[in-house]
């Protein structure tokens, strides 16, 4: 749709660089397109990586549509002594997955006597999350 010299083209990756793209997306609007302006909805959920480990952190609204139902909502879930998740969606289903997960990698833990690596947790709760698929709307970061 819209052709940029080289020189213009921004990179990848978090920067405020893309304001500017934006600013010369509008200006440069030859076509007539309409512009789609941001949509302040969801939850936010944000991962740091560094040398010695991750840091999650994520905002405590909870809301029913334009309603905020609980100002005081935990994103953040604990799986296991090496593994939280920060979860979207329904807070009652994304409770009750975590708690769930959070018992059965227990029961892993104890069962092989190592503490559970991430990729086991994914897989165990991709394959659940895949069983309640047509039932539940959740999202899961893990780390």
């Amino acid at each position: 749709l819209y052709s940029m010299e080289m020189n213009d083209c921004p990179s990848g990756g978090f920067t405020f660089d893309l304001c500017k793209r934006n600013a010369w997306l509008e200006a440069n609007n030859a076509s007539g397109a309409i512009m789609k302006k941001a949509k302040k909805t969801g939850t936010t959920i944000a991962g740091i990586i560094f040398k010695d480990g991750v840091i999650i952190g994520a905002d405590t609204r909870a809301t029913e549509g334009p309603i905020v139902a609980d100002k005081n909502c935990e994103k953040i879930h604990y799986l296991a002594p090496n593994i939280f998740c920060g979860g979207a969606g329904t807070s009652a289903d994304c409770e009750n997955v975590t708690e769930m997960m959070s018992s059965n990698l227990t029961l892993h833990r104890l069962n092989t006597g190592r503490e559970c690596r991430v990729t086991t947790a994914v897989t165990m709760l991709a394959q659940y999350l895949f069983r309640l698929l047509t039932f539940t709307q959740l999202f899961f970061f893990l780390n």
